[in-house]
């Protein structure tokens, strides 16, 4: 593929012909370095710790959630927006690009893997099971339209859970089934660690599990008589009463990389590469965040012209913005932060 044109000055923000055709060869690139200071990527880890340790509830959808937080937090837009980041896509998606998505992602000590999985450019919550897309492109066809940015905010080794790709599954659509939730290749394990009252609050305030609504899931269940363990159960059964996204995939040995990163580099990868990450067993966090962008001719929350503004994440998105980060904004009907 012919690159870009690229303005004097920023040839270290962009990749090489090679780079480019090992991209779409791969379905992933990188890691690339952002000229961001240390302590200042530290400091912004410590923050998304923060956000995930203490359950904050998110401005825009009013409980706790990990997606989108570079629409409240300045220093995570300019995170996503750097030249380093946003060249790169432009030579991969074109000149009209944007941010429409983020989420932060913390693997603390212990925390479990996540499975083999990828994602065909809808992002419709199959992953626990809904069907509601979240982009439209002008024509669904066999070109991508979007692409995601992964940063390391921690050091990235291979004992604290290394995001993996499974290099040229992004040309294959794998196929997958429905399984109850705790056997999903997304769920995780949330009563480690926690008190019975603990476990009661996080269930009422739909803090439990990300993106699953729990807060009526102990109506008519007796918490007070009940055991530990017998809540667990409960709550284990009600998880199992949803269907969510399991993929049968065992890559060959060959074909996997595994992205050990410094602080302050970041990969690019088509969500249609088998990706996913082993259990952290070193005895530190390991603390990334993501954001997606889209080609801007793609329609973002296509609900939303309908009037539905609950999410495959059954989030409300009626708040929500996406920002130009290139280019014009070519798909008119999206709402794009001014």
């Amino acid at each position: 593929m012919e690159q870009l044109s690229v303005p004097a000055g920023q040839a270290n923000d962009v990749m090489t012909a090679a780079e480019v055709e090992a991209f779409w060869r791969n379905g992933f690139a990188g890691p690339f370095p952002l000229d961001i200071p240390a302590d200042e990527l530290a400091e912004l880890g410590n923050q998304c710790e923060r956000i995930v340790v203490e359950r904050q509830s998110h401005p825009l959808y009013d409980r706790y959630a990990l997606r989108d937080w570079h629409l409240i937090d300045k220093d995570l837009e300019r995170l996503f927006t750097q030249d380093a980041i946003v060249n790169r896509v432009v030579q991969l998606l074109g000149p009209d690009l944007l941010l429409w998505r983020s989420k932060i992602f913390y693997k603390p000590p212990g925390a479990d893997a996540i499975g083999w999985h990828q994602e065909w450019g809808k992002f419709d919550g199959e992953e626990i099971g809904n069907s509601t897309p979240s982009l439209q492109p002008p024509v669904f066809g066999e070109d991508i339209w979007d692409l995601t940015i992964w940063v390391a905010l921690d050091d990235v080794t291979p004992e604290n859970g290394p995001l993996q790709f499974a290099a040229g599954t992004n040309r294959t659509k794998v196929p997958w089934s429905k399984v109850p939730m705790t056997q999903s290749a997304f769920y995780e394990e949330p009563f480690e660690g926690l008190t019975k009252e603990q476990i009661v609050a996080r269930t009422r305030n739909s803090e439990l599990v990300l993106d699953i609504d729990t807060a009526d899931w102990l109506d008519g269940f007796d918490v007070d008589t009940a055991s530990l363990p017998e809540l667990t159960d409960h709550l284990r059964r009600r998880f199992d009463q949803l269907s969510a996204k399991f993929t049968e995939f065992e890559p060959d040995p060959d074909t996997v990389a595994t992205m050990e990163m410094p602080r302050g580099s970041f990969v690019i990868f088509s969500e249609r590469t088998m990706h996913g990450s082993p259990a952290n067993n070193s005895d530190r966090r390991r603390m990334a965040v993501n954001c997606r962008i889209a080609k801007a001719d793609t329609l973002v929350y296509p609900g939303r012209l309908a009037g539905d503004m609950i999410d495959g994440s059954n989030l409300d998105i009626s708040r929500h913005e996406s920002v130009l980060v290139a280019g014009e904004a070519v798909e008119t009907r999206n709402v794009i932060r001014r």
